[in-house]
C-alpha cells in the first residue's frame, strides 16, 4: 500500500503534474501545521497542569480533532469527514461554554486550539477544492492508496 508521501501525478491519469504537486505540498504543509498545532497544544495543557492542578477537559477531542484533519486524506477518509469534524468542533465549544459557566474561568489554550483547528479545517476545503479543480476526488485517493 502507498503512503500519501508516496503519491505522484501519473497515479492519477489526466492530472497536470504541476497543479497536482502544488496540490501535495498544501495538504503536506497544512498537515506539518496540524502537528505542530497538537504539540503546542500539549506543551501548554502540561503547563496548566501545574498551573491550575488538572489536565485539560478537552485534551482527547482536541487530539481526535487533529486526527481527522490530518487522515483527511488517507484510504480510511469517509465522505462524511467534513462533518464529524465540524461535530467535534461544536463539542469543543460546547464544552467550553459549560466550563465557563460552571467555574466562571475560561481556559485560553483550549480557546485559541478551537480558533486554530476552524482555520485549519478552512485550508483543509482549500486543499479539497484544488484537488478537485485538478481532477483528483477522495475516491480516487483512496484507490489509490489501497494498491
Amino acid at each position: 500500500m502507498k503512503t500519501f508521501k508516496n503519491l505522484t501525478a501519473s497515479d492519477f491519469p489526466g492530472v497536470d503534474a504541476k497543479k497536482f504537486d502544488e496540490w501535495k505540498q498544501a495538504v503536506m504543509r497544512t498537515r506539518g501545521i496540524i502537528y505542530m498545532v497538537l504539540i503546542i497544544y500539549i506543551i501548554l495543557n502540561i503547563k496548566s497542569y501545574g498551573t491550575i492542578g488538572h489536565i485539560i477537559y478537552d485534551t482527547p477531542i482536541v487530539f481526535l480533532t487533529g486526527f481527522l484533519l490530518i487522515s483527511q486524506h488517507t484510504r480510511y477518509v469517509t465522505i462524511k469527514h467534513s462533518t464529524y469534524v465540524i461535530c467535534f468542533l461544536c463539542v469543543l465549544i460546547l464544552f467550553n461554554i459549560i466550563f465557563v459557566l460552571i467555574t466562571g474561568s475560561f481556559v485560553g489554550e483550549s480557546l485559541i486550539t478551537i480558533v486554530v483547528l476552524f482555520w485549519l479545517f478552512n485550508q483543509s476545503k482549500k486543499n479539497d477544492r484544488s484537488a478537485i479543480e485538478a481532477g483528483i476526488d477522495i475516491m480516487t485517493i483512496k484507490r489509490v492508496l489501497s494498491q
